[in-house]
């Protein structure tokens, strides 16, 4: 990514498809754009900490990290013209406002005064107030401009504050598509440690302890090129990242730092030249470490000469499968997510032999990062987990805890014996029918907040299971998949969801001056269930106002066998 991509036409066309629904403006899409590709934070925490709208004190996002005791207080200033410029003049104001987030107090008043509700509800989400005088306070400034000489002079000495302008946040952006390695010579200072050489036949390895200093002079850690073979690349603002930036920060911990710290492997084609002191090497390329290197670059000026970085290098010789092959392998050892964990469990391995079956070979079941599926409809077993939640075990108060799906829910949302490719498929199927009506829904911050669709699927499945029909369709939903019948059903659910929508928007009404948390109410079990119950009982008294109910016809002849 260049500066000039972040220039508003551009920046609009190619990277803020499918914000629109979530923000009305280019402002509020770039915030949580930012949020997302640059702090790393999934949909839902990024729309949980923007409070872009009037009354907002200076603030256009607030995100609490709890795992570094950091408070982040974001604001961002978007340009409409080409190749602006960001002067002094907004980062002395946000300095001014971040001041009012700097105690207890001072929170307190925030609260008090304000007339954002949104600003208010986050604030209370997040405890602000209890862990603003235990915690960091760390402003964030973003913008689409460049940095002219007077922001650059005056941010150094705006303590607390983190520019991202136009250029910082290019730099920043891991773009997938860029060629990945980097062609040229690098050398690994040894001088400090004794070097392991292994002749593996094919491959001739070095393992050895290099310096971090060392380290983070080699080229394409920022823009991603020198990650392109990790299968992780950076992953951001992660807790894993934020617990190696907080071991870096401790000076005192760097001696030790090899023996908490996994290393990193790098491939590189040749080893052209080595001694005591120093390794050459030409075209290089890091597999497993992004984490690691991103986070060294991130602190650099905490950097020590004793923090020292465990080096396996291998070179390749321009073998490709060999390169892929460790690559592949060596990130497999380490696995990052419990998605990864349970990528070759049975149960994945099973299902994702019976989508590819029942649609015939039109879906992929995606178990894995990274899988080729070109051609194909994907539907990722971490969202089948979440759709499933929501409509078959009733629970989309928990579909915000994506990452349970995978770990702790997995035998409950998967390891049951009527789970199977054709009832996933056929969820899946209903679902996007659901989501097809969140439009009749009046609050569009509300209709696109990534938890409401799995709530208003959930109502819709309420509503179905009070016809004892409807009970018995869903109990045999794989069958509707391989009948003629899936048009129809879609149709019903389409509606069914756009008549529970509609009836939502009468009961969302709220007095005026106040604002409806939809971000916490959404993740209340008490909640849902008490608002499906409404959204239920109203269906009924409209059927019986116009002796109309598809319901119950549709799902007798839709329940299969009896």
């Amino acid at each position: 990514m260049k500066a000039s991509d972040l220039n508003h036409g551009h920046f609009s066309a190619h990277h803020l498809n499918g914000y629109e629904k979530r923000a009305p403006d280019f402002s509020g899409r770039f915030v949580r754009w930012f949020l997302e590709h640059i702090f790393r934070l999934d949909e839902i925490d990024a729309d949980d900490a923007c409070v872009d709208a009037k009354h907002d004190k200076g603030v256009d996002a607030i995100y609490v990290d709890d795992f570094s005791e950091t408070i982040f207080i974001i604001q961002a200033k978007t340009k409409t013209k080409d190749n602006s410029q960001l002067g002094d003049t907004d980062l002395k104001e946000f300095y001014g406002s971040l001041g009012q987030f700097d105690s207890r107090k001072k929170v307190d008043e925030v609260l008090a005064e304000t007339k954002n509700e949104k600003l208010k509800q986050t604030i209370m989400r997040a405890g602000l107030a209890e862990k603003v005088d235990a915690y960091e306070v760390r402003g964030v400034f973003i913008t689409n401009s460049v940095a002219n000489d007077d922001a650059k002079a005056i941010i150094s000495k705006l303590p607390g504050i983190e520019l991202f302008d136009a250029e910082a946040i290019a730099d920043s952006y891991i773009d997938l598509e860029v060629d990945g390695g980097i062609k040229g010579g690098y050398y690994f200072d040894v001088s400090d440690s004794d070097v392991i050489d292994y002749d593996a036949g094919g491959a001739a390895a070095r393992i050895f302890l290099a310096p971090a200093l060392n380290l983070i002079k080699m080229q394409g850690i920022t823009d991603g090129r020198l990650f392109e073979q990790n299968v992780r690349f950076a992953l951001g603002n992660t807790k894993v990242n934020r617990g190696l930036r907080a071991s870096i920060k401790e000076k005192g911990e760097h001696k030790n730092f090899p023996l908490y710290h996994n290393g990193i492997n790098v491939l590189c084609k040749k080893i052209i030249a080595e001694n005591d002191e120093r390794i050459e090497v030409e075209d290089y390329v890091v597999v497993n470490g992004a984490q690691s290197l991103t986070s060294l670059m991130a602190e650099k000026a905490k950097i020590t000469e004793d923090l020292k970085i465990l080096v396996k290098l291998i070179e390749t010789k321009g073998d490709l499968t060999l390169s892929q092959a460790i690559t592949v392998k060596s990130n497999n050892q380490n696995a990052i997510k419990a998605r990864d964990l349970k990528s070759n469990h049975m149960i994945q391995q099973r299902l994702k032999a019976e989508v590819n079956a029942v649609s015939s070979g039109k879906v992929a079941y995606e178990i894995k990062q990274g899988e080729s599926n070109k051609g194909k409809a994907v539907l990722s077993n971490e969202s089948a987990g979440l759709i499933l939640l929501a409509m078959d075990l009733l629970q989309p108060w928990s579909c915000h805890q994506k990452y349970k799906v995978m770990d702790e829910l997995h035998s409950d949302i998967f390891g049951r014996p009527g789970v199977t490719g054709a009832r996933i498929l056929a969820f899946w199927e209903c679902f996007n029918a659901v989501e097809g009506a969140l439009g009749a829904i009046d609050d569009k911050h509300f209709a696109y907040y990534n938890l409401t669709k799995y709530f208003l699927a959930y109502a819709v499945v309420t509503l179905i299971r009070t016809d004892s029909a409807g009970v018995l369709m869903l109990q045999n939903i794989e069958h509707v998949l391989v009948s003629k019948e899936l048009p129809n059903l879609l149709k019903v659910i389409g509606e069914l969801a756009t008549s529970l929508a509609f009836d939502l928007n009468a009961e969302l009404v709220v007095d005026e001056g106040s604002t409806f948390d939809y971000k916490n109410e959404l993740k209340s079990p008490s909640w849902c269930k008490k608002m499906a119950a409404k959204l239920v009982a109203q269906y009924s008294k409209d059927v019986l106002r116009k002796k109309a109910d598809p319901i119950g016809v549709l799902c007798a002849a839709l329940s299969g066998p009896q």
